[in-house]
């Protein structure tokens, strides 16, 4: 059962300084070559890069299925399983317990004169009190240099409970379905959580964003029709640092139908038509025998 993707606008403006979810419109995507239908569930290019895994291809249109456990050990991604499934026109990925950048917030120092501050937040006007701009050290993930007012906090008892209380992850997702078949597919999105608040993104046909920002840009549900017939749709793609380091998570290729063996042809005996019923054939003409006859007297 798919999940429906519901936007949430106060929620949206809660992060609005930390990511950008943008919603891709197809596009075409110009490749002479000929491509198979394939699947994979996670990639990425840049500073930490990760090949496709785990990937599936099917190149005469019979199912293939593969599937992963677990990635190549790296400080940027983890997943807990994922399933790549490529066909005859057809491909799909599911994908679960994706984590991007774990445990990032554990490793910021906490000045002491901001544990101080935050220790005697008082009862009522915490609120109205300014955040400080403190410079994030290097967080382990292609990132530019952060502070603390690039995080997703509106007041000084935010920022004082997300750094006191850090979240296990940049971004975490419980679940990512891709499918396609022909030239259409869909996204099943499960629940999203960004730096320890959880969002819930809208769909492709309400065409919501949120402002750009330093930190993260993501797409959702991407799709292209390649000149070749193809089409590719990709569930999530995750810009960090401008372009530093791109992930690509749940992409589905779906390639022209496989041709059909044509059969081959068996050889025919000649139809010779039958004659009519009132038709009387022609006697055989008669063939003089010769023979010996014995001499008598």
């Amino acid at each position: 059962m798919r999940r429906p993707l519901t936007p949430t606008l106060l929620t949206a403006a809660a992060v609005a300084g930390v990511v950008t979810f943008s919603l891709v419109a197809s596009a075409p995507a110009g490749n002479a070559a000929a491509r198979p239908s394939s699947a994979y569930a996670v990639s990425a290019e840049g500073q930490v890069p990760i090949a496709k895994t785990p990937y599936a291809e099917s190149l005469d249109g019979k199912r293939q299925t593969t599937s992963a456990l677990e990635l190549p050990k790296n400080p940027l991604l983890s997943v807990r399983a994922g399933t790549a499934t490529a066909g005859n026109d057809s491909a799909s990925v599911e994908l679960f317990d994706i984590v991007v950048g774990p445990d990032i917030l554990s490793q910021v120092q906490i000045p002491p004169e901001l544990k101080q501050q935050c220790a005697s937040l008082p009862k009522t006007g915490a609120e109205d009190l300014p955040l400080p701009d403190i410079a994030l050290p290097d967080l382990g993930l292609p990132l530019p240099k952060l502070s603390t007012k690039d995080l997703p906090v509106k007041n000084l008892p935010d920022l004082c409970n997300l750094l006191l209380n850090p979240p296990t992850s940049l971004l975490a997702i419980d679940s990512l379905n891709v499918y396609c078949s022909g030239d259409s597919g869909g996204v099943d999105l499960g629940t999203v959580t960004l730096l320890g608040q959880t969002l819930k993104l809208p769909s492709t046909k309400q065409g919501a964003s949120l402002p750009s920002n330093p930190l993260a840009a993501i797409s959702v549900n991407s799709q292209g029709k390649h000149s070749d017939g193809s089409f590719t749709i990709t569930g999530l793609t995750i810009n960090l640092g401008g372009g530093a380091e791109v992930i690509n998570l749940a992409s589905a290729t779906c390639a022209k139908p496989a041709p059909k063996p044509k059969p081959t042809p068996k050889p025919t005996q000649p139809v010779v038509p039958a004659p009519p019923l009132d038709h009387v054939p022609a006697a055989p003409v008669p063939t003089p025998v010769k023979t010996h006859q014995p001499v008598t007297g």
